[in-house]
Formats: C-alpha cells, sequence, structure tokens
C-alpha cells in the first residue's frame, strides 16, 4: 500500500510541467519566507517534494537557484515591512500570535551573530520568517542585510534540492522494501514492549524477601 502511494505520488509529480512547478515553489516560498505568512506556508515540504522529479544536473541548478531567488525576494519584504512598520507588527494581533517567545529567540539569534545568525536562520523554522523583520526594525544596514541573507539563501536552496533528490532517488529504487521494513519494525517494537512490561510486572510480583535472596545469592556466588 505505501509503495503503491509513493508511485502514485512519483508519477503525479513527474507529470507537471517543470516550468509549472517551479512557478509553484517560487510563489509559496516567496510567501513562507514573508512574515507571518511562514508560520502556516510549508515552504520546506514544497521544495523537497519538487526536488524529487530532479534527474539532470540543469534541474538540480534550475530549482536550486528558483529556490533561493524566492527565498531572498521573501526574505527582503520582511526586511522593508520591518523598516517600514517597526515594532507595530509585533505589537498587532498577529504577532502577538506567533509569541512574544518566538520574537525573542529570533532577536536574540540575529544579535547574536549577525551575519552568521542571517545565514544560519534560513534554516530554522518560524525563525526565518521572524529574523528579517527585526533585521529591518533594528535599521540594519541593507547592503550587509542582502549580502548574508543571499548567502544563506543560496545555501539552503542548494541542500533542499540536495536532500529531496537524493531522497527520492533512494525511495525510487528501494520502494518495493518499505513494506517488508516498515512491518518488521513494527514487529521489533511489539516484542520489546512485551518483553520490557513482562520484565516489570515479574518485578512488582516478587516479594521483597525473595529479592533480598537473590541479591544475597548473587553476592556469595561473587
Amino acid at each position: 500500500m505505501i509503495t503503491d502511494w509513493l508511485n502514485s505520488f512519483f508519477t503525479m509529480l513527474d507529470a507537471i510541467p517543470a516550468w509549472q512547478l517551479y512557478a509553484v515553489v517560487g510563489a509559496l516560498l516567496v510567501l513562507e519566507t514573508t512574515v507571518l505568512v511562514g508560520l502556516v506556508t510549508p515552504g520546506e515540504v514544497v521544495l523537497l517534494a519538487a526536488a524529487t522529479t530532479v534527474g539532470t544536473a540543469g534541474e538540480y541548478a534550475a530549482l536550486a537557484a528558483v529556490a533561493a531567488g524566492a527565498s531572498i525576494v521573501g526574505q527582503t519584504g520582511g526586511y522593508f515591512l520591518g523598516r517600514t512598520f517597526g515594532g507595530r507588527i509585533r505589537a498587532s494581533w498577529a504577532g502577538r500570535k506567533v509569541g512574544e517567545p518566538n520574537w525573542l529567540r529570533a532577536e536574540a539569534l540575529l544579535r547574536g551573530g549577525t551575519g552568521r545568525a542571517l545565514v544560519g536562520s534560513r534554516f530554522l523554522a518560524v525563525a526565518h520568517s521572524l529574523v528579517p523583520v527585526i533585521a529591518g526594525t533594528l535599521r540594519m544596514p541593507l547592503r550587509r542585510f542582502a549580502r548574508y541573507t543571499a548567502l544563506g539563501a543560496v545555501l539552503w536552496g542548494l541542500v533542499y534540492v540536495a536532500l529531496g533528490s537524493a531522497a527520492s532517488a533512494a525511495v525510487r529504487h528501494s520502494a518495493h522494501l518499505i513494506g517488508p521494513t516498515a512491518t518488521g519494525v513494527a514487529i521489533a517494537a511489539v516484542v520489546v514492549v512485551l518483553v520490557v512490561r513482562a520484565v516489570r510486572k515479574h518485578r512488582r510480583g516478587t516479594p521483597p524477601a525473595a529479592e533480598e535472596m537473590v541479591t544475597a545469592a548473587s553476592r556469595n556466588d561473587v
């Protein structure tokens, strides 16, 4: 059943023209990296799914470029929102829904390393949408923001497209093993749980005197 579902999923994606697939990915990633929208739009999932269609170096480069470009556009939009509206976004109804702890973590991340934080924040959920807004609010120089944001976006696109493509290749060549493997893992987990429960039940049912006799006997043997 799992194998049939995966085959149907890959067949559906393969049937979509590349330009249409890349356009959808680009649009979603622009939204995903824009403040607040990124909290509900699964950009990483969409990119990984699209990467399963990559089969050549040209396709890899094209999809990675789309991912990086869309990410740069979205994060730059977040920067200008923060620069224009400042703390009003954070104090708004939607900003409060994000949660103050998330804002504080993103702010601490940005203050902690600036350049490195901008690069690394692209790989972090939630932070990649909040850090650009905070950077704009703090009036970080645009040139500095753009340089590190572009670096992070390029690295992110290359890594995620590579991960999706590699995972797809592995699954496509071994999809027939997923069912038996999952069944074996499930059976092993059930056996372990039953054994652990039996041991605990046996220990609870053993009288204290018997436990002391077993302990003394083991010490004498030593």
